[in-house]
């Protein structure tokens, strides 16, 4: 026995260096600090007003590449995300093989970043933009990753730079229903980016859609949620003419025949270079268009408000600095004021007016972050 094994370790002493892939290991990390000075009894995005929080934002993540020869590579994510009731929780975020299809052209296999946004690529990555992080009013969803295939295609014509990503897959995990996470399956989803760059000017149109299935206590078709087609439509533009920039994106996500409300988000916005500072101002705004449905177990139309969804507006003004530290390190200050207005239907004891039925909630959010790539 001793012989055999002194003979496999010889041969894989032989053959192993030969064959390991060169791998490439990169990371970033954001350690952000906040609290809400707005003190109404109501922490948004779990910030509250007793104590400056470090988690809700603070992200760490290591990503490695193995080239594997004859245009193959192999890229896996890991990332710890700040959680309020169980520190840092890590998951893996991308897993996938790639492979060059021509000189502009790349298939993927695996886990792979679903191309919603402008910036999809680097959702997590806090140095690559100057927020401390995206407007949530347009990145709203709670997924971004699916399970399949994906193709990326780039070209230029005329001096235009283009490039079209899409991606086939499912998506099993946590979705929000009512604001709460419930377990969810999204199967045949379909996602295309096509973007454009012209110079300092790039635009972007983005669609997606899914067979939805979320576990529900709901019978009735118009509450369940078992295979009803959900779609995502975006477009956005970012640009600098000079110093200045101007950036802006949309959305809008729908779901047919089911009690999920139907949402609008968009953000608008100019910056301001001056050296290695980045002087910036976003409004942004959310709309959920509440619906009325059947009771459960029933095919009956309710007539009131404790049998419709939930509806309201949001809308959020942020004023910000970027300073820039050495090659890959940023230092950021944000202040934001948040307002919203939420109808809530009740079936146990239905409200008679949407005046009744409306909550409001108010943040005044400072936060600061040190973000860097290494």
């Amino acid at each position: 026995m001793i012989k055999k094994l002194a003979l496999l370790s010889a041969l894989l002493g032989i053959f192993l260096p030969a064959a390991q892939a060169e791998v490439t290991i990169n990371g970033f990390a954001s350690v952000v600090s906040g609290i809400d000075l707005e003190d109404d009894g109501n922490p948004t995005n779990d910030y509250g007003s007793r104590t400056v929080d470090n988690l809700q934002e603070s992200k760490v993540a290591l990503q490695w590449t193995a080239d594997l020869g004859d245009g193959m590579r192999f890229v896996g994510q890991t990332m710890a995300r700040g959680n309020s009731s169980d520190g840092f929780v890590l998951n893996y975020d991308w897993a996938y093989f790639d492979f060059n299809v021509g000189d502009s052209g790349k298939l993927k296999f695996g886990r792979l970043r679903i191309p919603f946004y402008k910036y999809s690529d680097y959702l997590d990555v806090g140095y690559a933009y100057h927020w401390i992080a995206p407007p949530k009013s347009m990145y709203s969803l709670a997924f971004s990753n699916v399970d399949g295939i994906g193709y990326q295609q780039n070209f230029v014509t005329g001096g235009i730079e283009h490039s079209i990503n899409a991606v086939l897959g499912r998506y099993q995990g946590t979705l929000q229903l009512g604001g709460n996470d419930a377990p969810g399956d999204l199967q045949n989803l379909i996602a295309i980016n096509y973007s454009v760059t012209a110079g300092n000017h790039e635009f972007y149109a983005a669609y997606a859609q899914a067979d939805t299935y979320i576990t529900t206590p709901f019978t009735a078709r118009d509450q369940a949620l078992d295979g009803d087609l959900g779609r995502f439509l975006g477009a956005g533009y970012k640009g600098s003419f000079g110093p200045i920039g101007l950036f802006a994106e949309a959305s809008q996500v729908t779901v047919d025949d089911s009690i999920l409300q139907d949402s609008t988000g968009y953000y608008l916005g100019g910056s301001y270079t001056l050296g290695d500072m980045v002087y910036h101002i976003t409004y942004e705004a959310e709309e959920d268009e509440g619906k009325t449905y059947a009771n459960a177990g029933t095919t009956l139309v309710a007539k009131n408000l404790g049998n419709r969804s939930s509806e309201g507006e949001a809308s959020t003004i942020t004023l910000g600095v970027r300073k820039d530290i050495g090659m890959t390190t940023a230092v950021k200050f944000e202040i934001s004021s948040y307002t919203e207005d939420r109808y809530q239907g009740n079936t146990s004891n239905p409200p008679t007016s949407l005046a009744t039925a409306k909550s409001e909630q108010k943040a005044l959010l400072l936060r600061a972050a040190v973000e860097t790539m290494f």
